[in-house]
């Protein structure tokens, strides 16, 4: 029965006063979380330049005060000027730490003594080569206060010699914990009190996956996770000169023992049977069986195709069970096979009527990957 004229609708105003209470206490959440250092950026670099002056640059246009964005930036050796590029900044930004040290040969150790000096509310992880769109940094801790995540997803384009699919093109209040598996590199938001908590930091030396094996834990440890994808906030760059860490050759034993590191942190940390399941398949698709293609594996020495078979068999002979099996798809499963029995042979002839049939890795969480762009 309609309500007589001029009565009170109650379930409605009650409605409205739940929906004004809920942005009062958003604004009231955002308020507070804008007081202090928001974020802290976290910088390693080496010989990045010209570079890393397009991503200095792209930290004076954030949308934060000085006082709410603290770049700490460690230069790890660099011989090209990138040292005094630094410094520069370094004396017209007081909120700028910049440590210089020895070359260390890899990531993680500048980003494991850049997070010694942080204090933001909120660090993110960027490379010397690449940059951040206007305001990014601003929007995507906004958006993770709202939400109350720990983990804020980018949405990424890749540009220069960069190719691939974008992780995340759409905007997703909760990330699950199998898609934040699709998406291991570094560049994204995180709370620092998890970190902290947790006492997570980078493995040290040259190891190949440090950030997988960083973020493998750190996605398990969070109890939200959100992705912000209205446009593009984090411009990953291919090098001309080739000189990204993720351009070198890599060898197939230390990158499957760190693929095994992985494991152990979905054995210790996942929530169950079911997404133990879930996350290692998502890492041997990933990480395994995206290699086994026309254009790429068949191009390899055959020794080195030996090494990868061996490597590769190894791990799944130990970690391949029956329910990951359900979870993977039929080419997957014919590989994996393929890779258990040890003989080039076949592998190389399967890989061809494999590929025909389907694509062994799908490159987006949501939807299909966007063209790269030229940058």
């Amino acid at each position: 029965m309609a309500p007589k004229a001029g009565s009170v609708d109650i379930g409605r105003m009650r409605a409205r006063i739940e929906e004004a209470n809920h942005d009062f206490q958003q604004r009231r959440r955002l308020a507070a979380a804008r007081r202090g250092v928001r974020v802290s950026v976290i910088i390693p670099v080496f010989n990045a330049m010209p570079y890393l002056r397009q991503l200095l640059t792209s930290l004076d246009d954030q949308g934060l005060a000085q006082d709410q964005l603290q770049p700490v930036i460690v230069d790890d050796g660099s011989t090209d000027g990138s040292a005094e590029a630094l410094d520069a900044f370094a004396s017209t930004h007081p909120s700028a730490i910049v440590i210089h040290q020895a070359n260390s040969g890899w990531p993680g150790q500048p980003r494991n003594r850049a997070l010694g000096h942080a204090v933001g509310r909120w660090v993110f992880f960027a490379d010397a080569d690449d940059y951040l769109a206007p305001n990014a940094l601003r929007d995507l801790a906004d958006f993770g206060d709202l939400q109350d995540a720990q983990v804020v997803f980018p949405r990424v384009c890749r540009c220069g010699t960069r190719s691939g699919g974008r992780p995340f093109t759409t905007t997703l209040e909760s990330v699950t914990k199998k898609q934040a598996y699709r998406n291991f590199t570094p560049h994204k938001l995180v709370r620092r009190d998890l970190i902290e908590q947790h006492q997570l930091r980078f493995p040290e030396g040259k190891v190949r996956l440090e950030d997988g094996i960083f973020f493998s834990r750190c996605y398990l440890l969070a109890d939200r996770m959100s992705a912000l994808a209205d446009r593009d906030l984090y411009f990953l760059r291919g090098r001309d000169d080739g000189g990204n860490i993720s351009s070198q050759r890599i060898e197939p034993e230390p990158y499957v023992a760190s693929l095994e590191r992985i494991a152990q942190n979905v054995y210790e940390l996942s929530r169950g049977p079911k997404m133990t399941r879930a996350l290692l398949a998502e890492v041997m698709r990933r990480k395994i069986f995206k290699i086994y293609v026309p254009g790429r594996f068949p191009r390899y020495p055959a020794a080195l195709q030996d090494r990868w078979i061996a490597a590769h068999q190894g791990f799944l002979d130990k970690h391949l069970t029956d329910d990951i099996r359900e979870a993977l798809s039929p080419g997957n499963t014919e590989l994996a096979d393929l890779l258990l029995a040890r003989n080039r042979a076949d592998l190389l002839a399967g890989i061809a009527d494999i590929a025909a049939r389907e694509d062994p890795i799908a490159g987006q969480v949501d939807t299909p990957a966007a063209p790269v762009v030229a940058g």
